[in-house]
């Protein structure tokens, strides 16, 4: 391993800045190299297609999970290939490449950066979502995209909730324990990341819990803190985890009244929080309407690496159901393919493109095995990717070219 570490250091040098560490987190980062990493090849019918397809997982469950769940329909049949150390696990996916559709691998941001190149879709593990606090409110309401924001507002007033805001200690204990813990247990699962009272306790201090009434009892609520110019939504719960409450608009009371209140605090800007980086994502679409923009969550430490080594029917399929948020040229770019049985046409390529388009995005690539339409002109900041006759369709060349 030694001809290794030093390659490891020598990529390490000349590493951008923003990638350096110092002091205990490179020793954490160096230790971590050796940490052995699952690998898992999976097999199951794909979403879809229907056709038989198999994933090379790597990294720990249940985190790695997410994607190849959304790459299968039903539970895909495991198979253990063993565990690898960190640093040799680039040539241990390249062994394997042949052997698979699909190559998904969880690492961190730093590791990913040094050991693995280009050869992959980077794709963040999270991306949060912004908004600029408008200086008229109402104009959050108002347009064609805006309906379903004013038809949401309609519903609170329908039901009649109110909110108020509380800056009780004693408040945020009832709130961790009987709103935010089972409320995440629930609506996650086996992906549920439960942030420490303590953390609610800092921000707390910093800002204060909204409270959303129904007849007078408490049904949600939301911390939010505020730095400079900025409020920052952090957690969010309902009584005892129930779900049902966001049919009386709850959870769209929370939005709303922060925004209010950002408003009042002549705050510039409201972080909503994460999403997953699928732009059919129910969370993020939800949060898009209200006209927010992703950014890359600058507190997540990992990231998904994807690639394959032919876009064939079942990875074509994959990306069409989960269209992929990933790191081009210095900003966030996303993916989909156009599953079509001829050209696609420059309507195929707006209506994606209406669908999917979210602030914030450098481009859209649309990519389409079945060629498009002569004379197809691409929506705005979208490209068009002809993968007809291409003799090497994998990440590395649709992506850096």
């Amino acid at each position: 391993m030694n001809r290794t570490a030093e390659r490891i250091w020598e990529l390490y040098d000349a590493a951008p800045s923003s990638l350096r560490l110092g002091g205990q987190r490179i020793l954490r980062f160096l230790k971590g190299l050796a940490s052995p990493v699952p690998l898992t090849l999976l097999r199951g019918q794909a979403r879809l297609s229907g056709q038989p397809g198999t994933v090379i997982a790597a990294g720990s469950e249940p985190w790695i999970d997410y994607l190849p769940e959304r790459f299968f329909e039903g539970t895909p049949q495991r198979q253990s290939l063993g565990k690898v150390p960190l640093w040799a696990l680039q040539r241990a996916l390249q062994r394997l490449w042949a052997s698979a559709d699909l190559v998904i691998a969880r690492v961190d941001k730093l590791s990913a950066g040094l050991l693995f190149g280009a050869d992959y879709l980077s794709v963040p593990e999270w991306v949060d979502l912004w908004l600029s606090v408008p200086e008229d409110l109402d104009s959050l309401q108002r347009g064609r995209t805006k309906g379903d924001v004013r038809t949401d507002l309609r519903r609170v007033r329908q039901h009649g909730l109110t909110c108020e805001v509380s800056h009780a200690e004693a408040d945020l204990h009832q709130f961790y324990n009987d709103f935010y813990v089972p409320f995440v247990r629930k609506r996650f699962g086996r992906y549920a990341f439960v942030r420490n009272l303590n953390l609610f306790r800092r921000r707390f201090r910093e800002g204060a819990l909204i409270w959303v009434l129904h007849d007078g009892q408490r049904i949600a609520g939301s911390l939010f803190y505020q730095r400079g110019g900025v409020l920052y939504a952090s957690g969010l719960g309902t009584m005892h985890g129930e779900y049902d409450v966001a049919e009386l608009g709850a959870i769209i009371a929370t939005y709303w009244y922060k925004i209010q209140y950002a408003h009042a605090l002549d705050c510039k800007e409201i972080n909503f929080g994460g999403c997953r980086p699928v732009l059919t994502d129910g969370l993020l679409r939800y949060k898009r309407k209200w006209g927010m923009r992703l950014v890359e969550q600058a507190q997540s430490a990992y990231q998904f690496l994807v690639y394959w080594t032919c876009l064939n029917d079942v990875v074509a399929a994959f990306l069409a159901h989960t269209p992929l948020i990933f790191h081009d040229q210095g900003g966030l770019s996303a993916v989909t393919a156009m599953v079509c049985d001829g050209a696609v046409t420059e309507e195929d390529a707006q209506r994606a493109h209406r669908f999917l388009w979210t602030p914030g995005l450098h481009k859209l690539y649309l990519l389409s095995a079945s060629g498009w339409e002569a004379g197809c002109k691409p929506p705005p900041q979208t490209c068009l990717v002809d993968l007809a006759g291409a003799e090497d369709d994998s990440p590395a060349t649709l992506f850096t070219s």
